[in-house]
């Protein structure tokens, strides 16, 4: 029988300790930014009959004129016990059915769980239909030394990786500042330029300012005192999660945004972060920008998808 209990965000930054992999959409950094724009989220943990977390989810509701529309828990649930796909079934069933009860209008469910047969089943057995395929991401795991990080490099991005150490460039580890407000800027120009789907660049400042300072590690590239490039990381638990990342014309052509990758990885590694989310990896629509995660080492994750409650 598993029990499900509603949390303040300090009990759930705790629960989410004991976790192999954290998505950042279910950190309470993402928790404190989406309620500065009065979506204030809900956590909830499912123990199961000896005491011990199984699972649990941060969702948050989005309203128009102070109505509730739907809400959404973005890649969650998550298993907070024996790994990622350790979600069993009744403690999950459980999990939907205590959501059910605060949010009986629309809920929408993306749980941290690998997809297959099994999950789908597990899924379908819970009351809930998948309403959109899954959108696959790329992973690095920070195990091991420098040189073995180096060794899981593709060639063509090491090669990249080893001009940019030539070129003179200097790097720095920033908390936020200065660097913060022109990684903003230039992300939201890229974005509009590129025409592009990413973070709003107001929601990546929200982000960082609501994290612990600690856990901000925003690289920034610079030539002769001027910033050409920067990436953000935030760590989040065991895990950390590559947020956003621009650069000007001269930081590109010194391949800035390798060496800054890099850079990020080493300093989370040296921090305790086990693995670094790279985001969504779409062949199609940003082949060039998938090549680049991958060959950086990555992992493809597929997630089972996008579900919600069937019609009662």
């Amino acid at each position: 029988m598993t029990r499900v209990r509603e949390v303040d965000a300090d009990l759930w930054a705790l629960a989410l300790q004991a976790a192999g992999f954290v998505p950042l959409q279910q950190s309470p950094a993402y928790g404190a930014a989406l309620a500065r724009r009065g979506r204030e989220p809900r956590r909830l943990l499912g123990e199961d009959a000896g005491g011990r977390i199984a699972c649990g989810v941060q969702a948050s509701t989005r309203r128009f004129a102070g109505m509730p529309l739907f809400t959404a828990a973005l890649r969650g649930p998550v298993a907070l016990a024996g790994g990622r796909g350790a979600i069993a079934a009744e403690p999950l069933a459980a999990g939907v059915r205590a959501l059910r009860r605060p949010w009986p209008h629309a809920l929408v469910l993306a749980p941290e769980i690998p997809d297959g047969a099994q999950a789908t089943a597990a899924l379908r057995a819970c009351g809930l239909r998948r309403v959109m395929t899954p959108a696959a991401s790329a992973e690095v795991s920070l195990a091991g030394d420098a040189a073995a990080l180096r060794a899981r490099l593709a060639g063509k991005w090491r090669n990249r990786l080893a001009k940019a150490e030539a070129s003179g460039l200097r790097v720095d580890i920033a908390r936020g500042g200065a660097s913060l407000s022109w990684l903003a800027g230039a992300h939201g120009r890229m974005m509009k330029a590129r025409g592009f789907r990413g973070l709003p660049a107001d929601f990546v400042v929200d982000l960082a300012a609501a994290s612990a300072r600690r856990d901000v590690f925003l690289c920034v590239a610079e030539i002769r005192r001027s910033t050409v490039a920067a990436a953000l990381f935030l760590r989040h638990g065991p895990t950390a999660t590559y947020v956003a990342a621009a650069a000007e014309p001269g930081g590109r052509a010194v391949h800035a945004g390798t060496l800054l990758a890099w850079r990020g990885r080493l300093a989370l590694q040296e921090a305790g972060a086990t693995c670094a989310d790279l985001g969504q990896v779409d062949t199609e629509r940003s082949a060039g920008l998938a090549r680049f995660k991958l060959g950086a080492g990555a992992e493809v994750f597929v997630p089972c998808g996008t579900w919600t409650p069937s019609p009662l």
